[in-house]
């Protein structure tokens, strides 16, 4: 569950961005939301959604920005992970924990195979002055108004 040099996509914050999710997972594998808990971890949770809008609405911009020939199936992936991602923390807020413990798996697993196998097909289209800069909490209000 580590972020290695091996998956640095060649720009500093999109490697960030790829840490923090693994950050991310760690806590929620951590965290016991059983024993009182709760508020941290539905904090992880929230932090998760937000980091996946955030950073998929900032790849896909420096993406689109550079006409990068595969946007169209990268925004594919973002999409099915995204959903996958939203449904598990809803349902969590409505009370089904069948696949919350399952996440932190499914993250660290998802961002593996994508970084190594999608991300860095990338590495050498992305331009610095493309990447969104701003802090992730901007992007992830950003992402969530263009629905």
């Amino acid at each position: 569950m580590e972020w290695t040099e091996a998956m640095s996509v060649g720009n500093d914050v999109l490697d960030d961005d790829h840490k923090t999710f693994f950050d991310l997972a760690k806590i929620i594998l951590d965290v016991d939301a059983d024993n009182g808990n709760t508020i941290v971890f539905q904090s992880a949770l929230n932090m998760l959604a937000d980091y996946v809008n955030g950073h998929f609405l900032r790849e896909e911009k420096a993406l689109r920005a550079v006409n990068y020939p595969h946007f169209d199936a990268h925004l594919q992936k973002h999409k099915a992970f995204r959903q996958h991602v939203m449904k598990i923390v809803q349902e969590y807020g409505e009370g089904k924990n069948d696949d919350i413990r399952n996440l932190p798996g499914l993250v660290v697993s998802w961002l593996n195979q994508h970084i190594l196998a999608e991300d860095m097909q990338y590495k050498f289209w992305i331009k610095e002055k493309f990447v969104d800069k701003r802090p992730l909490a901007f992007l992830a209000v950003e992402a969530e108004t263009k629905g």
